[in-house]
């Protein structure tokens, strides 16, 4: 498969919506290191689909707006040492791309799932007519279509609070167990909230937890432990103000008062 080729499948645009298989992840990867133009495509379809993004919120704003709220929301210590508190430039600014590509994406879902919506409340309007043998799929209709609701209340939730411009967003680099994995705390300098992403976190040992740190004036203040159960990745965590950086470690259930140096896994600087 040539250059033209590969650009011109769309399996480009799968990759950097997450939506490629495993097989074609690996091609993907594979290619780009062959050929460097393969790597600028990518750039340039992520660059269009932020750009996308941020056009398109301005639209559902204007014109779907009064729509959504009707169909949707009616229902209603010691200091860490110096060579781990340093999160290398380039690898922070590399999550915080992946991060503004990520609410790009969450932008286009939602434009989708508004159509969706609307469109399966026309399938669940008709079926009123029709004969007992269809309930079954109506009532399969109607949940299928709370689901999506949640799901937009819940990522319509999420971009209001990044959409603030007085939230931080600051890349958690791996290390130690964790090395190859990275999260992202969401920090509001004025109102102290902070929240955490931790789609990217494995299951944590058995009787242990990821508990959140902030480092304030150079000391590990706790600001709780990471519910891997809830059905949220997207966490509220305790305020916190005047924070330098953001630290994880792994500790016994329940978590502790005082981190475990050595466990630490995830690190980085405001």
């Amino acid at each position: 498969m040539n250059v033209n080729e590969v650009i011109s499948s769309g399996l480009l645009e799968s990759y950097v919506l997450g939506t490629a298989s495993a097989w074609e992840t690996d091609l993907v990867n594979d290619l780009c290191k062959k050929n460097p133009l393969l790597i600028k495509e990518i750039e340039s379809i992520e660059e269009a689909l932020i750009k996308y993004s941020s056009q398109s919120t301005a639209t559902i704003n204007s014109e779907v707006k009064n729509k959504i709220e009707v169909k949707l929301f009616s229902a209603h210590d010691q200091q860490a040492p110096k060579e781990a508190t340093i999160l290398a430039l380039k690898d922070q600014n590399k999550t915080v791309r992946l991060y503004k590509l990520g609410i790009a994406a969450s932008v286009i879902f939602i434009i989708t799932s508004v159509v969706y919506i609307f469109s399966l409340q026309e399938r669940l309007n008709k079926t009123g007519d029709k004969l007992a043998d269809v309930t079954s799929s109506k009532i399969s209709a109607e949940e299928e279509l709370k689901a999506q609701q949640t799901s937009l209340i819940v990522l319509n939730s999420k971009l209001q609070i990044l959409s603030d411009p007085k939230i931080k967003t600051i890349g958690l680099k791996g290390m130690n167990s964790l090395a190859s994995k990275s999260a992202l705390v969401h920090w509001n300098s004025a109102t102290n909230e902070v929240y955490f992403n931790a789609s990217a976190l494995p299951s944590s040992p058995t009787n242990k937890q990821y508990q959140l740190w902030a480092i304030v004036d150079g000391k590990p203040v706790d600001i709780g432990v990471i519910d891997l159960e809830s059905d949220s990745t997207f966490q509220k965590m305790k305020a916190v103000k005047n924070a330098q950086g953001f630290a994880v470690t792994i500790e016994k259930t329940g978590g502790s008062n005082a981190p475990t140096m050595d466990t630490m896994c995830l690190l980085g600087n405001v």
